[in-house]
């Protein structure tokens, strides 16, 4: 398991996450995500907004290198996930990695 695996676990153990690209999208543009992250295989219309978003909200977008299906079981849910934003990242230094 990668250490952005182990971190975002951790992050969705003790912070405050949101999945789901209409999430991700309504909080770039409100200005209260610290970190969106997308899949691999997020659908292109929706990985164009996000980045879009982010970056004229200054949010960093990382795109994760597994598919959805594979974001969906990191995260413990029992679908796929395309798109996800960190809130809070909680005792997780996910934010960190990003930023190198």
């Amino acid at each position: 398991m990668s250490s952005i695996d182990h971190e975002l676990r951790l992050a969705l153990s003790t912070g405050k996450v949101q999945v789901g690209s209409k999430i991700t999208v309504r909080e770039l543009r409100r200005g209260r995500a610290k970190l969106a992250i997308v899949s691999s295989n997020c659908p292109l219309d929706a990985l164009e907004t996000i980045k879009n978003y982010g970056k004229l909200s200054e949010i960093p977008v990382m795109e994760h290198p597994k598919d959805s299906v594979d974001l969906g079981t990191l995260c413990g849910k029992p679908f796929p996930v395309s798109a996800m934003v960190i809130n809070e990242p909680g005792d997780s230094k996910i934010l960190d990695l990003v930023k190198k």
